[in-house]
């Protein structure tokens, strides 16, 4: 009788499949740079202004309740898709602002606890580093996700984002 217990308990356990073990998503990072042709406070000015997202074309609107740690802003895209992000940190010394997004829309950013920072770094008088790091799971938290919420599709809309949100920067900094 022990034995036939001691079988159907090895049984279940080599039958069940693994993924069954899984434990969901892996928080996902990216983080890109690019020099800009422009003073580091000049490029700081622009960066730590929370009200003011205009350097992303295809930000069509910004409202933000202010411009201080735990200030709250909306941002509205050219698409019609709101993103709502909180202010966590700004650094004037560090030259270094972080957000969190509150709420997303799932078609234009598919993330979840997305965290990210800018830093910017002077290389020189006129030359500024600009590092923009983030930090989020996918926007389907569950095992099996569909195609467009999963690690790779969440990953590749961020790194767009974040490229297009440098590319962004750059340009306005440099006119």
């Amino acid at each position: 009788m022990k034995s036939v217990k001691i079988f159907l308990i090895l049984s279940i356990f080599f039958l069940t499949p693994f993924e069954s073990f899984s434990h969901g998503p892996s928080r996902q990072k990216v983080s890109e740079s690019i020099i800009v042709n422009a003073s580091a406070e000049t490029v700081w000015d622009i960066v730590k202004n929370f009200k003011d997202f205009k350097w992303n074309e295809d930000v069509k609107n910004c409202l933000a309740t202010d411009n201080k740690i735990g200030s709250e802003r909306t941002i509205e895209f050219n698409n019609g898709s709101k993103l709502k992000q909180k202010l966590e940190k700004l650094d004037d010394e560090k030259l270094m602002i972080g957000w969190r997004v509150t709420e997303t829309d799932n078609k234009m950013l598919p993330v979840n606890s997305y965290a990210a920072k800018i830093f910017i770094t002077s290389k020189d008088d006129n030359t500024a580093q600009v590092k923009y790091k983030a930090g989020f799971y996918r926007g389907f938290m569950g095992n099996d996700p569909p195609e467009e919420l999963n690690d790779e599709n969440s990953k590749k809309k961020v790194e767009n984002f974040i490229k297009k949100s440098l590319d962004g920067l750059k340009k306005f900094a440099e006119n």
